[in-house]
């Protein structure tokens, strides 16, 4: 009888101790799935409004101006990025300007060689040509234009200029 008592005491402590984690790391476990996404935006370039950002021709160059904090060094940072439209979803694409070959900046190009060629952006270093999109369709560039994560916070976009994401290599 003994240790039919040892055995209850040991499995219901099991149970129990279990049961208190469970309900202690429950909380964690609903803000990981809740879908608002809190970014520190501080860190990060404002391209402005997304109603403004929406509006007009596609692709476009927007300028940004922002200061970043890495580590102990504050910096001021200028530039721009182009942007266009996802033809599947109407989501922004926010591309890089930095060409994938040996990180000079990629220019928009005259109109007879978008219409000519499909030609829309052109790194005039070593011949570099980019589509509408950015994808790499000429040149030595070996994938498409970096793209950056978009972030929304009360109606501005948001990316961080310091992390841009690569695109895999295009086909053709």
């Amino acid at each position: 009888m003994d240790k039919w008592s040892r055995r209850t005491f040991i499995s219901k402590t099991l149970k129990g101790t279990a049961g208190v984690f469970a309900i202690s790391i429950l909380p964690l476990g609903l803000t990981a799935c809740s879908n608002r996404e809190r970014v520190d935006t501080s860190t990060m370039a404002s391209l402005g409004p997304i109603s403004e950002l929406e509006m007009g021709e596609f692709p476009k160059k927007v300028p940004y101006k922002t200061t970043v904090q890495d580590a102990w060094v504050e910096q001021e940072m200028e530039g721009f990025v182009y942007i266009n439209k996802n033809n599947n979803d109407n989501s922004l694409i926010i591309m890089s300007p930095v060409c994938t070959h040996l990180g000079c900046i990629a220019g928009t190009t005259e109109e007879s060689k978008k219409e000519e060629e499909g030609v829309t952006f052109y790194c005039p270093c070593h011949g570099g040509r980019y589509d509408e999109f950015g994808i790499n369709v000429g040149g030595p560039p070996p994938r498409p234009l970096d793209v950056f994560k978009t972030y929304i916070q009360n109606g501005n976009v948001y990316i961080a200029i310091l992390s841009p994401i690569k695109r895999e290599k295009s086909k053709g």
